[in-house]
């Protein structure tokens, strides 16, 4: 049978095991993280999603770190901004900053993209230039240490906001008789697309298509159409008249529309005769 005195050191050399397996497994995890925030990475980028507007610019910014005591001209390659493609590769590269400074662009994107950077602080910043919605797209950083190590990448979303402007309609008064039908469009471009209500009084209506049936004084009034989107909002005042059908023969009929031809005939045949007389005068004088 074991002693008790054997027991005790059995006890006490599995605690002893236990512990010295605790601290290497905390030591490994250290290490490990230690090594973790010496590799390169990227410690400022973009918002996932960035905003520009139809006809302005997008700036993409990115800082990124090296391993201690290294600099962008010993181990960077090179610096790529482009066209971004799943599940994670420049498709098209369209500016290169080697790690000598020189700055290569693609021919078709001079005009389009410029950039700045700074190799003591390791910052890039790539402009896109009088955007257009083909911009509308994944672009991405790619960093390149040399084939033995994996390069630093990061994607961001381009996405092109552009404040809603109703092109239709274009006519801002409606004259209706009664028990008339209107279905009037109210149409707007922007980006995103808009959503577009019709109101009265600042309550809803309608969306898009304002719709009147059998007409009579009581839809008489004001209607605003609103076109809006993340990027703004635009709006639109028409006025609704509805007559009764005496009313608007007054208004509208043809003897309205005639009343002109007929006083103008009128003036002449009296402008004719009073010729005339004079004449007829005249030559009785004589």
């Amino acid at each position: 049978m074991m002693s008790i005195g054997n027991c005790c050191f059995f006890h006490s050399f599995l605690a002893n095991k236990s512990t010295l397996f605790l601290v290497y497994v905390i030591l490994t995890w250290c290490v490990s993280a230690s090594h973790q925030r010496e590799r390169p990475r990227i410690v400022s980028r973009p918002s996932h999603s960035l905003i520009g507007r139809i006809q302005g610019d997008a700036i993409f910014n990115w800082t990124f770190t090296l391993w201690p005591g290294k600099t962008w001209n010993e181990s960077v390659v090179e610096v790529a901004f482009g066209i971004w493609k799943a599940p994670g590769y420049l498709r098209t590269r369209l500016m290169v900053i080697s790690n000598q400074g020189e700055v290569l662009i693609r021919p078709n994107y001079k005009s389009k993209l410029s950039c700045k950077f700074n190799m003591s602080r390791l910052q890039v910043a790539f402009t896109l230039h009088n955007l257009i919605v083909e911009d509308e797209r994944q672009y991405g950083l790619q960093v390149e240490f040399g084939l033995d190590q994996n390069p630093l990448t990061d994607v961001v979303s381009l996405r092109l906001h552009d404040p809603p402007k109703i092109i239709s309609p274009q006519k801002r008064n409606f004259y209706l008789r009664t028990g008339a039908d209107l279905d009037l469009n109210c149409e707007a471009k922007g980006l995103p697309h808009p959503q577009i209500t019709w109101s009265r009084s600042g309550r809803l209506v309608k969306n898009k298509t304002l719709v009147l049936k059998r007409v009579n004084s009581s839809h008489s009034g004001r209607y605003l159409c609103k076109a809006f989107n993340a990027a703004g909002e635009d709006s639109l005042e028409v006025i609704v008249i509805v007559k009764d059908d005496e009313k608007s023969t007054e208004i509208e009929g043809p003897s309205a529309s005639l009343s002109e031809p007929i006083r103008g005939r009128m003036l002449m045949t009296s402008l004719v005769a009073g010729a005339s007389g004079f004449i007829l005068l005249f030559i009785a004088v004589l």
